[in-house]
């Protein structure tokens, strides 16, 4: 304890000069522990700087550099002729040892409740839990195939040039994006629309869940693809909508199927353009079923057209299902996550008019806006031309690895079976010859050997029309091509051969 003429510290100090806190923070909270306990009331007055640093043995500088902390902390007041005395009005304490609720052990606790969509959301991660960095995961880009150089400067010069964009802005997404975005995607896809009817977003999934928000209601019923994107599925379940799964075959969905299963969904949700998983394209004619249906029933149709600016060998895409349409029954969803980067976390809509408020309100409730700086970059790389010069490279590059892929699986285990619509994006599908083989079990299994693989099974709910394996070309040389597929061949002789070729 240290006293001098009526100004006190009524505490030890025990300062450690080897400790890594400093000393002055030692003192501090040697203090601030003192008001916690009580050893120190408001209103007590503080030994003088100068007399408590002689009687630390320290410099004067270490107990002011203290007291400011506890200042600060609004721990100690200072007066002119008063000097230094501890506040008359503390803090909260943060002493959590000394607050906490001493609730005895054996007292039971009730457990907490959560929402009914937890589970969903938990599951979701485990849906698709890709290992992007091992071989033949899907959804892999390439860095042979980024956008290399010219967008790192155009980036770099936004960045210096339009500090003013670091703050908040228009949720909808800035006007030069959506300008670019009109263009680039009615020359690529045939998509008709303004710059007004553009929402960004942070990405394809964040367009789907906005669209369930939106278009439907809790209790209404959406037909889904089967096999289809897994996370559609999960996101279906947190809105409440409940999903009618339809299968696709060789010509994709299936309007009559979908309504012999249930004729009172009020949407669909569709990847007509590269069907996910498997790949196909949905055909012309049922592609006009699904738009009269469409106007003749007031239901929506929501387009996911991913993967569509990769095609390969003079494969002709057919146009957007909102380029055919008429009479504003589509929301179009398209992505830069796979042309460009996924890492950019930036894609976007076409909607209809008298929707944009609402979509752009949603947009600003789930995450404000996207950052304004890349939106203005990837403007300029499509305005530029760049941007659909990096797809022709990227095509070439995609296109040499899926040749690969597929003579590597024909030479290693071709008689197997074979793959279906391999004219574009960056995964094939291969199904097997015998639809009695467990194809989650042979991903399982290929997983195990250091192969990222996934079933049709895992992305369907009920018994699929095809069994086979998922394969990602997109982000691997040949040599890792190679080495995965033959690791695909051994685990299928060697734990399989019964599902074999005779």
């Amino acid at each position: 304890m240290f006293r001098q003429n009526g100004t006190h510290l009524r505490v030890e100090f025990h300062l450690d000069r080897s400790s890594p806190i400093s000393l002055d923070r030692q003192i501090a909270q040697t203090v601030r522990e003192a008001v916690q306990k009580g050893l120190l009331q408001p209103g007590d007055r503080i030994v003088p700087i100068r007399l408590l640093a002689k009687h630390l043995g320290v410099a004067r500088a270490t107990v002011d550099s203290a007291f400011a902390i506890l200042i600060a902390e609004g721990y100690l007041e200072t007066s002119r002729g008063r000097g230094s005395f501890i506040s008359t009005k503390l803090p909260l304490q943060n002493n959590f040892d000394a607050v906490s609720c001493n609730i005895p052990s054996t007292t039971p606790v009730k457990p907490k409740s959560i929402g009914r969509h937890a589970a969903f959301c938990a599951q979701a991660l485990d849906d698709l839990a890709v290992q992007a960095s091992v071989p033949l995961a899907i959804a892999s880009t390439s860095r042979e195939a980024s956008p290399g150089r010219e967008f790192t400067d155009i980036l770099i010069k936004n960045v210096q040039q339009n500090t003013l964009k670091l703050t908040y802005s228009d949720p909808q997404g800035c006007k030069e994006l959506r300008e670019a975005i009109c263009g680039v995607a009615q020359r690529l896809r045939g998509v008709k629309a303004r710059p007004e009817q553009v929402i960004i977003t942070s990405g394809s999934q964040l367009g789907l869940l906005m669209s369930l928000k939106i278009l439907f209601s809790p209790g209404d019923k959406v037909w889904i693809e089967d096999p289809q994107y897994p996370l559609l599925r999960a996101a279906t379940r947190t809105q409440d909508i409940v999903p009618v799964f339809v299968p696709v075959d060789k010509e994709g969905f299936n309007l009559q199927k979908a309504l012999e299963i249930d004729p009172t969904a009020k949407g669909v949700f569709l990847t007509p353009s590269h069907q996910c998983p498997l790949g196909m394209m949905t055909s012309i004619q049922r592609r006009r079923d699904i738009l009269q249906w469409a106007s003749e029933s007031g239901g929506w149709i929501v387009e996911d057209d991913y993967d569509s600016e990769l095609r390969y060998g003079g494969n002709l895409a057919y146009p957007s299902l909102q380029g055919m349409d008429s009479g504003n029954n589509v929301i179009y969803i398209g992505t830069f996550s796979k042309s460009l980067f996924p890492g950019l976390r930036l894609g976007y809509m076409v909607v209809p008019d008298d929707l944009v408020k609402a979509f752009s309100g949603m947009r600003f409730l789930i995450d404000r806006q996207s950052n304004e700086i890349l939106q203005l970059s990837v403007a300029e790389f499509i305005k530029t031309g760049l941007y659909e010069t990096h797809l022709l490279k990227m095509r070439r590059i995609f296109e040499a690895r899926r040749d690969y892929l597929i003579e590597a699986v024909s030479d290693n285990f071709g008689d197997w079976g074979k793959f279906i619509a391999t004219g574009q994006g960056m995964h094939m599908t291969f199904v097997f010859n015998n639809p009695d083989i467990d194809d989650e079990a042979v991903a399982d299994l290929c997983r195990r050997q250091g192969v990222e693989l996934r079933s049709i099974s895992s992305f369907s709910t009920g018994r699929p029309l095809y069994k086979g394996l998922i394969m990602g070309f997109g982000h691997f040389p040949p040599a890792q091509l190679l080495a995965a597929v033959s690791r695909i061949g051994f685990v299928l002789r060697d734990k399989f051969a019964a599902f074999g070729p005779a």
